[in-house]
């Protein structure tokens, strides 16, 4: 979906993508110009809380919920670094680890209205007890339209997963998103996000999924009601960690 790793980074930033994981639309709070309120300065953190950490529709906690911590160094010559973890209980339940995502990359802005970045994201599981390494790279292009729209293509050229189909190391995967959000008077907005999930070089099929939901932006604290949408595929492949027809609730607070 455009998550939700997924628009809970509303009207925030091409600048900021240290608010990975969450609703599609919740990419558009992360990756768009910042909101009144939010930190000044090059260096930007944020804290979250959720009822369950869901990526890419699949629930990365087990239905369980998730601390999140960010942090964000954006230059003023446009590139960005960063990093950003998440506890997790990942597929096949039963483990727990802890996801750091690390990142760097660049942004630009073309006119007033369009905003395009390029980020290079290594996700590495520590404390992870589960057989075999899990850890792999992605490479993402995103361009958006004001805080409204946000159009992201990933490819993970080393990707390793473990399903109900099988169990496959270091092979390629690639993610299409679309993110959209409306703003409503009193720092309301509507959200949704849909995303398209190539897995055919780890298990032989692919995948949709979708969310949407609402927002409310206080200052720094962005509170995010999403719900989630995902084919039939995902229950093949989890079992138990599909989030078709899940609620998820996430404060946010950035500082």
């Amino acid at each position: 979906m455009a998550d939700a790793d997924q628009l809970l980074r509303s009207a925030e930033r091409l600048e900021e993508p240290s608010a990975r994981r969450v609703p599609l639309s919740a990419l558009l709070v992360f990756f768009l110009p910042p909101l009144a309120g939010a930190a000044d300065g090059p260096w930007t953190a944020s804290i979250a809380g959720t009822t369950d950490y869901v990526y890419r529709g699949v629930s990365q906690a087990y239905d369980s919920g998730a601390l999140q911590l960010g942090v964000n160094y954006q230059s003023p010559q446009g590139w960005f670094l960063g990093s950003w973890a998440s506890n997790v209980a990942p597929y096949p339940f039963g483990s727990s680890a802890i996801e750091l995502d690390l990142y760097a990359g660049a942004r630009r802005s073309f006119g007033d209205d369009f905003n395009a970045a390029l980020t290079y994201t290594h996700y590495q599981y520590l404390d992870d007890s589960r057989r075999g390494r899990y850890n792999y790279d992605e490479l993402s292009a995103s361009m958006s339209y004001l805080d409204l729209l946000i159009a992201t293509v990933s490819y993970q050229p080393d990707s390793t997963s473990y399903s109900d189909l099988g169990y496959a190391a270091r092979r390629s995967t690639s993610a299409y998103e679309l993110a959209g959000r409306w703003p409503l008077p009193h720092g309301f907005a509507l959200t949704t996000g849909a995303g398209y999930y190539d897995l055919h070089r780890l298990f032989g099929v692919s995948y949709w999924a979708a969310n949407a939901g609402t927002q409310f932006t206080y200052r720094h604290l962005t509170l995010d009601l999403s719900h989630f949408f995902v084919d039939s595929t995902v229950e093949r492949l989890y079992e138990a960690a599909d989030a078709n027809g899940e609620w998820v609730l996430t404060a946010l607070y950035r500082f």
